[in-house]
């Protein structure tokens, strides 16, 4: 906070409450974020609540990002089939992604996203440099699929902007000006990820596998009757 002012807000009441957003953002990162991940996404009532409500405020107070990012993850055919061009989703859950999407990670499907507003957690945490994070509630449309020279299917998102929804929760599903320059922009990081792809396949290697990130193994807005462990509370209200 010292290094960075703009953290810290203009009074010591907004010092003090930057303080605790930025350590929850932390204590997120450094524990068991995918359980918190699971009981946002499924709107458990819990302990986890305030901690979750902390970690979003901490993560708008962080850089934000505009560009492609990374998620790969393992999705089945039926799940990648639900991203239709066109659709709109919503992540309700905590999403990260990469912003180095020459990285490699484990996952059979990747899903390119166009960031608009995703934080840059390397103030908090910089072990992970290149790491991002959509706060819940991001919606994201989708712009197109594509089956790759490297065998693994690739989702293009855009995010949206909150201007972009209405009052009554619709969005025009039509082709804007801002869908074209994301996807000129997705192509592009496409064309990074299959020649990365192929440079391991001449030389017979491979990276090593990416670090998992915090709300990283989940395709991002899907609700599917995939199981998982988790902490859902009989009677909760979704």
């Amino acid at each position: 906070m010292s290094e960075s002012p703009g953290l810290r807000g203009a009074s010591r009441a907004d010092a003090a409450e930057a303080l605790t957003d930025l350590v929850a953002v932390k204590l997120y990162l450094s524990g068991d974020s995918g359980q918190v991940d699971r009981a946002v996404r499924s709107a458990t009532v819990g302990p986890h609540v305030p901690l979750a409500r902390c970690v979003a405020s901490g993560l708008r107070r962080l850089p934000s990002y505009r560009g492609p990012a990374l998620l790969r993850i393992s999705a089945s055919a039926a799940e990648r089939a639900w991203f239709r061009e066109g659709r709109l989703v919503t992540e309700w859950g905590f999403c990260a992604a990469r912003t180095n999407v020459a990285a490699a990670g484990a996952g059979d499907t990747d899903f390119l996203v166009w960031s608009m507003t995703a934080r840059r957690t390397v103030l908090v945490d910089p072990a992970r440099s290149d790491q991002i994070i959509f706060v819940p509630g991001t919606s994201f449309k989708v712009l197109r699929g594509v089956d790759g020279d490297s065998g693994r299917p690739t989702v293009l998102l855009r995010e949206l902007l909150p201007s972009e929804i209405g009052e009554d929760g619709r969005v025009d599903v039509a082709r804007v000006p801002l869908d074209e320059i994301a996807l000129a922009g997705l192509e592009q990081a496409v064309e990074v990820v299959e020649s990365t792809a192929k440079a391991e396949a001449k030389s017979g290697t491979s990276a090593e596998p990416a670090e998992a990130v915090p709300g990283s193994g989940w395709p991002p807005g899907l609700v599917s009757g995939r199981k998982e462990s988790s902490v859902r509370n009989e009677g909760a209200k979704p």
